[in-house]
């Protein structure tokens, strides 16, 4: 029997490090479960056997505490009482709801009646107890009707001060008598200085204030309304006189007297915001437009640079268109009159010259000298034409007639025959 030598594999220790890599990871992970699952069950057990060691006493003792609140609760010892319950409260706060509304209702009986003094709460001792006598509530009367008499006289201020001095003094004193008073006092106070006194911002906190007391009536709130608006309106004025003319003329058209603290009223700043968009609109060569601004503005009152104003935009937007229309030619008959001027008339003198050396004995023959005036021809003057009208002229041209120049006559050249000579011996 023959027999052969066994192979022995031999394998590298390398290739087997990735598996029991692995496998170590996984051993350390179940370990770690386990670990965590240990922990908190030894947790769990743990807070049971200290619910198990806590002492029944103390559940005894706030049971306790809870049923001596409630018994001073129920006698009127207050102050005990609520220490009592916060003692319990601190203690069980999810186990007595009873002590909470009790607590609760001691909190606001000792606000509106009387101080008190804290006490820390003991277990071994009886808490001390400070006993506040009641207050005499005469001085709150005398403060109340006071107030009430200012009111009446419509003294807002006094009878608002009144009433905050009386809430001071007694929180709960005649609760809704003094909220109606304090609403009616600062509603009317509001609607005083909206109308009045021109302070906008102050009479639209007192109505807010007033609404706190009671719902405002519909006056009080459109005065409100208004206000704000006019305060809105204030933010547009002269940067923006197109939003200003839109928020003033609606203020305008239904509360023309409501004014700032400037004194300006809705109506003058209406009319101030016209005046500036017509400006704006002008600057921009938009003169129609313009004019509108102008005339809306003078509607509301008249001034007189502003119609000189308004006149050269209508100028500008509508300038006048020049038609020529021919007037008629006037007719009629005219008569010229020719008066003549008569020349001078021509004369003749005769003048006999003596012969110088003869004696009056002897007379020499006379030589007959004939002197002849020649008539000068000195030509008359023009004619003076008068022209007379004779109708009123009409349409129709009438052709006028040419005038007829009758000549002056013109006088006569001929001389006068000389004279004779007589010769005296």
């Amino acid at each position: 029997m023959s027999t052969q030598p066994i192979r022995k594999s031999k394998r590298s220790p390398y290739k087997d490090f990735p598996i029991r890599l692995l496998y170590g990871v996984l051993i350390a992970l179940l370990l770690a479960f386990a670990g965590t699952l240990g922990a908190l069950a030894g947790y769990q057990d743990g807070m049971q056997r200290v619910a198990s060691l806590q002492p029944a006493s103390d559940v005894g003792l706030v049971q306790e505490q809870f049923d001596l609140g409630v018994q001073d609760y129920e006698a009127g010892r207050y102050d005990l009482a609520r220490q009592r319950f916060e003692y319990v409260i601190a203690l069980a706060p999810d186990d007595y709801p009873v002590a909470w509304s009790l607590l609760g209702e001691i909190l606001a009986i000792q606000n509106a009646t009387a101080t008190y003094t804290s006490v820390p709460p003991t277990l071994t001792s009886t808490p001390t107890i400070t006993i506040t006598p009641t207050r005499d509530l005469s001085g709150v009367d005398s403060v109340y009707s006071r107030a009430r008499s200012l009111l009446a006289a419509g003294d807002w201020n006094g009878a608002i001060e009144a009433l905050v001095v009386l809430r001071d003094e007694e929180l709960l004193y005649r609760v809704v008598e003094v909220d109606d008073s304090i609403f009616a006092a600062l509603r009317n106070r509001g609607e005083q200085k909206i109308l009045i006194l021109g302070d906008l911002e102050g009479g639209i906190y007192d109505l807010t204030l007033a609404e706190r007391f009671g719902p405002l009536d519909y006056q009080a709130s459109v005065y409100r309304d208004w206000a704000r608006l006019y305060l809105s309106a204030l933010g547009y004025w002269e940067a923006y006189p197109e939003q200003a003319v839109h928020y003033f003329g609606q203020i305008a058209a239904a509360m023309p007297g409501l004014r700032d603290g400037s004194g300006w009223s809705a109506s003058e700043r209406y009319r101030q915001s016209l005046i500036h968009y017509g400006d704006q609109l002008a600057a921009e060569k938009q003169w129609c437009e313009a004019q509108v601004q102008y005339e809306a503005a003078l509607a509301i009152r008249q001034i007189e640079d502003l119609s000189l104003t308004l006149t050269q935009a209508a100028y500008i937007c509508s300038p006048p268109t020049w038609t020529y229309t021919p007037s008629p030619a006037p007719s009629g008959t005219a008569t010229i009159t020719h008066t003549p001027t008569p020349g001078p008339s021509p004369t003749s003198t005769a003048t006999p010259t003596t012969i110088p050396g003869s004696t009056s004995t002897d007379t020499a023959t006379l030589e007959p000298t004939a002197t002849m005036l020649v008539a000068t021809d000195t030509p008359s003057p023009l004619p003076t034409e008068t022209d007379t009208l004779i109708s009123a002229p009409t349409e129709t041209d009438t052709p006028v007639p040419t005038p007829t120049d009758t000549p002056s006559p013109v006088p006569s050249e001929t001389p006068s025959p000389l004279p004779t000579a007589t010769d005296t011996p």
